[in-house]
């Protein structure tokens, strides 16, 4: 007798949630964010990236429309950030 009943709980469960209409898709993700995540907790040493860092993400952080920062920028201040850390070829130690 439990199991039959346990059963028929279960059924009673199943019901409402197939009845329930799907949800609206969500947004996608701002495309900016995937460039703002790189620089969390990043450092940038002083000159001119600090400084284009700098203007940047107080426009970021100036309202909710993000201060009419573009990717193309966010996007720009990374590779050039990439291509700053780059070590270039180690040189061989001359032999005498």
């Amino acid at each position: 007798m439990a199991k039959d009943a346990k059963k028929s709980k279960d059924a009673a469960e199943a019901a409402p949630a197939a009845e329930k209409a799907p949800e609206a898709p969500r947004q996608p993700a701002d495309p900016r964010l995937k460039y703002v995540k790189k620089f969390h907790g990043r450092f940038l040493p002083r000159g001119p990236l600090r400084d284009r860092h700098t203007a940047l993400f107080a426009r970021w952080n100036s309202g909710e429309d993000h201060g009419g920062v573009t990717v193309e920028e966010l996007k720009s201040l990374f590779e050039d950030w990439k291509v700053s850390r780059e070590k270039g070829p180690k040189k061989k130690a001359a032999t005498a």
